[in-house]
């Protein structure tokens, strides 16, 4: 068993690698008809990379994405496919913010910043349960159910920030306090911490064995006594309760205010779950994936000021994270031979 992972694991890091060269030879042969020629949008790329300004930027947009990876790689090792951390982020996020500014103001800082975290994990629980309920008593596809129930937390905050929270003239709302905030590198620890405990709980839990049963041998998990309901609600609450967490993370840490999300919302649920197929669906491999799609995102800025025009950069990701997904999912089937 130890021999597989780890054969998994040297085979997850050269398909990752291939998929990096591969994506860079595209990104020449794409930069030869620009005015930066192959080698500058290649070189363009790897600075960028290199720049420690860059990962100091992607660490903001790590909280959330990560937060949605690592619940999701437990739900999709159960074939539970929900979408749905994108509005289970969004709505940690307004319930956080309800809490600090209309509950627990001017009351301690630490309490409240704990109770915050707890709440939104709570609403992001019971948003996900909502999707799993609609998938074991009734049948409905929880793909299209946590899509559907995206739009709805969009909706919500769009509706809230227009109205009964809005300050001033614009579609906002006012900010928390310093004093009810967290610091950048507490919200990374907590994600971090999280991570491995999830990656724990798997590999180490009879819960995991469970889980990783119910998708690969379901009629075998059954006859000894696994409930697939149970394990797919399971699986639904820490998904949830993760991504609500991260939510409220993400406005403790960065946002302190709610704006106006538009109709597509944050993009960081969505981030998630391509962070948790090119992390192999393990946590900790989530994790990792997770700070290599943020730094991507904080790229676009950068790679801007070397001229690299935005619908580039943005197609250029598209292209490594392709590649890298392509690659490191050949190499993780070869490894499980």
């Amino acid at each position: 068993m130890a021999t597989t992972e780890i054969k998994k694991i040297i085979y997850g890091v050269v398909g990752l690698v291939i998929g990096i060269l591969v994506s860079l030879s595209l990104a020449g042969i794409i930069g030869a008809y620009t005015e930066l020629g192959a080698k500058g949008l290649v070189t363009a790329i790897v600075k960028g990379f290199a720049d420690t300004r860059s990962w100091r930027a992607a660490l903001p947009y790590f909280i959330p994405i990560a937060a949605s990876a690592i619940g999701l790689a437990v739900a999709y090792r159960a074939a539970f496919i929900t979408i749905g951390a994108e509005g289970q982020v969004i709505l940690g996020a307004a319930s956080a913010f309800w809490l600090l500014y209309y509950v627990f103001e001017g009351h301690g800082a630490s309490l409240a910043v704990s109770l915050a975290l707890m709440l939104a994990g709570l609403a992001g629980m019971a948003y996900s349960l909502v999707v799993a309920a609609l998938r074991i008593f009734i049948g409905v596809n929880e793909i299209l159910s946590s899509l559907m129930l995206n739009y709805v937390a969009i909706g919500i905050v769009n509706y809230l920030v227009a109205g009964p929270w809005q300050q001033g003239g614009y579609t906002r709302t006012a900010m928390l306090p310093r004093a009810q905030s967290l610091s950048l590198g507490v919200g990374v620890a907590l994600v971090l911490f999280i991570g491995v405990l999830l990656e724990l709980f798997i590999v180490y839990t009879k819960y995991g064995v469970a889980i990783d049963a119910v998708k690969h041998a379901r009629r075998a998990a059954q006859t000894y006594g696994v409930s697939i309901s149970s394990t797919i609600l399971l699986v639904s609450a820490i998904q949830g309760f993760v991504a609500g967490m991260g939510g409220a993370a993400m406005l403790l840490v960065v946002l302190r205010q709610l704006r106006s999300i538009g109709l597509q919302g944050w993009g960081y649920g969505y981030m998630g779950i391509l962070a948790a197929w090119l992390g192999g669906l393990h946590p900790i491999g989530a994790l990792a994936a997770s700070l290599l799609i943020s730094l991507l995102y904080s790229l676009r800025s950068m790679l801007q000021l070397y001229g690299i025009s935005d619908s580039l950069v943005l197609a250029l990701e598209a292209i490594l994270v392709l590649s890298m997904l392509a690659f490191t999912t050949l190499a993780l089937r070869r490894g499980g031979e």
